[in-house]
């Protein structure tokens, strides 16, 4: 039960933000409260109940609710303690007369429930609506405002006095029967209802249910009537209320799946699993210094190495600097339309998390390009779920990605290692480079130079979880068979791209891709007989730069690191070509920056 009590913990924490909204309307859930979505009509009245006026117009409120009818579904008459449907106060007499019932039993409590009884007890509610112009149906959701003299909160929704007698009269009602609480350990009224709502986009589904044998609510073995595990009505709760609070709040979303991690003793979000180094730098760590946003403008900054410095204390990191505070990660998502599960939860000390986050962000990185500009960063997970899966395409990508994010939760938090069929599957991938298009049909050189870095950057992670670790830089003494190969194609790919922009003065590589890149799928499978093709096909573009003697100098150079026999092996290539390939681009387009224009390159 650690993840529910971790989640009560966390309410006890910030319970002084109980019911006050946050700048989006969203509500931490004062206890045995719900939201209600789209509330339709507010009815205005009198302290003495007579009526003023009523307006349409939809608005998301916490409302008083008991356990039956937090889960009240289908035809049962468990009426809401005040803000309800028509059927409840008007149109349906035997739900009118529980409600009238449930309401009296508290109304003494606070002078404006008293109102809302009295009016109710008038049974107008049709006739002032119908004289508003509003039209009545059975579903129609009313809530109310109580006008007082010299009272500021005549909206019943905002006035905490009300809240406050709502639970005050709860708590009287609870204190007769106690059992143990698995989740607080104390005596305490127990429930086996519990709230659903938890997340908007699956508004149905629970965490806890009474009629099945998963998570806390399993039956004994002998009395079926009976659970094996008690949760009280305060954990219930308390735990729900702080979920639907945090996924409303700061949770990554994908479809009915929600990812969020906090910090237990605030509830404050903490850097993203699943952004990018340069999306975490400039949201979370980005420093107020001269030197940190000087630093921005650096070719090739570092945003991965970067953030050792600025989660250790360089840089605008006070909040998350000296901290063993304990965080939580929790993963819940709805299998179907009335279940929820949690399919993921962790809780470690902050500074762990933050320290796996930078392994992360230390192994898992490359080059990557953004207007021109170049820096090095981990990809984002969804950058890495597209290298591996292809573009989202259709339904079945929201159930890939759902299970890609909890596999990256794995990898980053729990240490896991990335699979080979993640790898060789972003390999296949990116050695197709036709496969990404643009909307017109034509070649996304963007979309494909992208997946080739975020494939590098797995490639990368994944051969050093196995001892085998790469430089960012190119190592010109490795004899890697895959990784030769891989310079070799970059170099091809260069020669007929610098043959190409001395003729036309125009690099069009994007409009007009080379040989290199054509044949890039065949090269990938068979690589010494596609290298024989390429070399023949470059061969005219070598003879329009006068043999291009550096650049035939870096050939010989290659073919000398090779093995004795593992030229001429022709299997498949894997991740390391892409690695060699995208290093050698990289070396070469510096020495031609460092030269000067493309034209004096040789």
């Amino acid at each position: 039960m650690s993840w529910f009590k971790t989640l009560a913990d966390t309410y006890d924490n910030i319970s002084e933000i109980v019911g006050i909204p946050d700048e989006n309307g969203n509500i931490l859930l004062p206890p045995n409260h719900t939201t209600k979505s789209n509330s339709d009509v507010c009815v205005v009245i009198n302290s003495d109940g007579t009526f003023r006026h009523a307006s349409l117009s939809k608005l998301t409120i916490p409302i008083p609710c008991t356990n039956n009818s937090e889960s009240r579904a289908g035809k049962a008459n468990f009426p809401h303690p005040l803000h309800d449907q028509i059927e409840y106060l008007a149109t349906d007499e035997k739900k009118r007369e529980k409600y009238l019932l449930q309401l009296s039993e508290w109304s003494s409590l606070h002078p404006k429930v008293e109102a809302v009884r009295k009016y109710i007890t008038n049974n107008t509610l049709i006739e002032d609506l119908q004289s508003c112009n509003i039209k009545i149906s059975d579903k129609l959701f009313i809530r109310f405002s109580v006008v007082i003299p010299d009272d500021l909160k005549a909206n019943l929704w905002e006035d905490k006095t009300v809240s406050e007698a709502w639970q005050k009269y709860c708590q009287r009602e609870q204190s007769e029967k106690t059992e143990l609480c698995y989740v607080t350990g104390r005596l305490l009224p127990s429930t086996d209802k519990h709230p659903k709502n938890i997340n908007t986009l699956s508004a149905n589904a629970k965490l806890i249910s009474s009629n099945d044998n998963d998570n806390f609510t399993y039956r004994g073995r002998f009395n079926k009537n009976t659970p094996a595990n008690v949760i009280s009505i305060e954990a219930s709760h308390k735990a729900h209320a702080m979920l639907k609070y945090l996924i409303a709040t700061q949770a990554y979303k994908c479809g009915s799946q929600a990812i969020i991690t906090w910090s237990i003793d605030s509830g404050s979000a903490q850097p993203g699993i699943f952004e990018d180094s340069l999306g975490i730098y400039e949201s979370t760590i980005k420093s107020e210094r001269d030197q940190l946003i000087k630093a921005q403008n650096v070719i090739d900054f570092n945003y991965a190495k970067a953030l050792r410095s600025a989660f250790k204390g360089y840089g605008n990191s006070q909040k998350i600097k000296n901290n063993n505070r304990p965080i939580a990660i929790i993963a819940v998502d709805a299998a179907t339309s009335g279940r929820m599960a949690v399919t993921f939860y962790k809780s470690l000390q902050e500074n762990e998390y933050i320290e796996r986050l930078i392994n992360w962000h230390e192994n898992c990185c490359w080059y990557f390009r953004y207007h021109e500009k170049t820096y090095i960063s981990a990809p984002s997970t969804d950058r890495i779920i597209a290298a591996v899966y292809g573009e989202p395409k259709g339904d079945g990508y929201l159930k890939i990605k759902k299970q890609s994010r909890e596999r990256v939760l794995y990898i980053i938090i729990n240490g896991e290692k990335f699979s080979k069929g993640w790898l060789n599957a972003a390999v296949n991938h990116v050695s197709n480079p036709f496969s990404y298009s643009k909307a017109d049909g034509g070649w996304d050189f963007n979309k494909w130079e992208a997946a080739l870095n975020t494939t590098c950057a797995i490639a990368k992670k994944y051969y050093l979880d196995i001892k085998e670790e790469f430089e960012l830089n190119l190592d010109r003494t490795k004899r890697d068979r895959d990784y030769l190969y891989g310079r070799l194609l970059a170099i091809a790919d260069r020669i007929e791209g610098h043959a190409r922009y001395l003729q036309d003065k125009k690099s069009d590589i994007e409009k007009r891709p080379t040989n290199a890149v054509k044949y890039m799928s065949a090269f990938a499978t068979k690589p010494f007989r596609t290298w024989e093709v390429i070399y023949r096909q470059i061969n005219p573009y070598i003879q329009r730069l006068s043999g291009c003697e550096g650049y035939q100098k870096e050939i010989d150079e290659i073919m000398s690191l090779f093995i004795e026999g593992e030229y001429e092996n022709d299997k498949p290539l894997n991740g390391k070509y892409l690695m060699g390939y995208s290093l050698e681009r990289r070396a070469l387009n510096s020495k031609k920056n460092n030269k000067g224009d493309a034209d004096d390159a040789e």
